[in-house]
């Protein structure tokens, strides 16, 4: 079955909300910190990219990602 661009947008949009309340929890970010930092990110950059697949993975899964950005400068785990 495929997606629409409208179910791929709302997949995105969850995954965005669950990342930063993950950057709250573990970075101790108030909300604007962590918006901005999710917002300025290479993962947030292959996160829009549809053709990445990145919204049908978890949102744990992508802030692993997304931790090794801010810990090591990088996207890659």
């Amino acid at each position: 079955m495929k997606l629409t661009d409208a179910q791929i947008k709302m997949m995105q949009e969850d995954l965005y909300a669950e990342l930063v309340a993950l950057l709250m929890e573990r970075w101790h970010y108030p909300m604007e910190t962590a918006l901005d930092t999710l917002y300025n990110s290479e993962t947030f950059s292959r996160l829009q990219d549809k053709n990445t697949g990145l919204y049908y993975q978890s949102p744990g899964y992508i802030y692993s990602y997304l931790e090794n950005e801010l810990t090591q400068g990088s996207f890659g785990v």
